[in-house]
């Protein structure tokens, strides 16, 4: 588990005791279906397991994926035959700044309008977000597009949430 997850975890899903725990009853099956099958060590190297969708009241759901592998892969003495991860789906905060800036050779200002464009905000808004006119906005996200050779938004974002 790592911070990040903590912002995913509320009633409907949660970590107790090293025990994943979901709220709804038809992902609480699946989830329980899926730890059976791991427990089956002849079918290991062959299964493929599905996501599991949690939803969450009021949020959007969490796609749950489960990787096994086999016992070689881990230290003597663990009973550790999967690796859970959580996909909350809904805002993300974006690539942070200082990566972007170092990744792609961009300006503290473009890398700060960057990261607002990650998140899927028009450029007006980020021009908003950073008290700058949207005329500078336009130019620092031309620079940005030449910096890391992309010509549309939709492909830039695709770029810039690759970086973590």
């Amino acid at each position: 588990m790592n911070c990040t997850a903590d912002a995913v975890f509320d009633h409907n899903i949660k970590v107790n005791d090293r025990r994943l725990f979901v709220r709804d009853p038809d992902a609480r099956t699946l989830l329980k279906e899926a730890i059976d099958q791991l427990k089956d060590h002849s079918r290991l190297n062959s299964l493929a397991l599905e996501p599991v969708i949690v939803p969450r009241m009021e949020k959007l759901p969490v796609i749950v994926r489960i990787w096994p592998f086999d016992g070689s892969a881990h230290q003597p003495g663990q009973e550790v035959r999967a690796l859970l991860t959580l996909n909350a789906l809904g805002p993300k905060p974006g690539p942070p700044a200082a990566i972007l800036a170092k990744t792609f050779r961009l300006t503290p200002s473009e890398a700060k309008l960057a990261c607002i464009i990650a998140r899927g905000a028009p450029p007006d808004i980020a021009a908003r977000e950073l008290k700058i006119s949207r005329e500078t906005a336009r130019n620092q996200l031309k620079a940005v597009f030449a910096k890391t050779d992309t010509h549309r938004q939709s492909e830039l974002v695709a770029l810039l949430l690759q970086v973590e």
